[in-house]
């Protein structure tokens, strides 16, 4: 019976420094805890501070390309009314540059657009207008090759579809006088420092070309067609 009073104080000091332990496991448990919503609140904040940025970039994205849409629509508008007041004729090798020198037509793809005169390769603000044609080049409907560019995603887009161009498609290019039409019959990718595409055959044939892919100027698509038919017309039937 001595021994039992300290047996007493054994367990309570046991009791005491077991409910010591767990208090000081509570507190770093809560320490844990709370550092680990702060962490989470962080990377929910971080995850949508990402998301906001993208969606600003991709409205920017097409802000910008409506804004160059409403501008080469206002400028092919311009070109359509001149072209009916004036068109210009198949053998007319002085067009002012910007000026238009033919209609082109691709059903296939939705493609109706006056084609304009460049001033080179690197005419940029021209091509802004619509489909360019390059100088140095044969025009529509004569012996070589008449070399078109054209944007793929902004300006308009005019040749936004034009690997859909397949063998046998035709394409039209209408003059004052004639209407040319042509008969696709080869589709490549190129550099764009391969110049081959501007090289001038005897026979008459048409080459399109346009950055590939899209938003991207590593590349070229170039679609190539034949002259199959040249037909008349009248003065305004154009």
């Amino acid at each position: 019976m001595p021994g039992l009073p300290r047996t007493r104080h054994r367990l309570q000091g046991t009791v005491s420094g077991g409910m010591r332990r767990m208090e000081d496991g509570e507190a770093t448990a809560g320490e844990g805890s709370g550092k680990r919503r702060r962490g989470g609140k962080i990377l929910i904040i971080a995850g949508i501070s990402l998301i906001l940025a993208g969606l600003l970039a991709l409205a920017g994205i097409y802000a910008y390309i409506y804004y160059t849409d409403r501008k080469a629509g206002a400028a092919q508008d311009q070109l359509f009314r001149q072209w009916e007041e004036s068109p210009v004729p198949s053998e007319q090798g002085n067009v002012a540059v910007g000026d238009g020198i033919a209609r082109i037509i691709a059903p296939t793809i939705g493609l109706d657009a006056i084609v304009v005169e460049l001033w080179g390769l690197d005419d940029a603000e021209n091509l802004k207008r619509g489909p360019g044609h390059i100088p140095e080049t044969a025009y529509p409907g004569q012996p070589g090759n008449c070399v078109i560019s054209g944007h793929r995603t902004t300006y308009g887009a005019p040749f936004r579809h034009i690997e859909q161009l397949a063998a046998g498609d035709r394409i039209t290019l209408t003059t004052a006088d004639n209407r040319y039409i042509y008969e696709v019959y080869e589709q490549r990718i190129v550099l764009p420092t391969d110049l081959t595409v501007l090289e001038q055959a005897g026979e008459p044939k048409l080459t399109l070309t346009a950055c590939h892919p899209w938003y991207s100027a590593a590349q070229r698509i170039v679609v190539i067609a034949r002259l199959v038919e040249s037909v008349p017309i009248a003065p305004g039937e154009g």
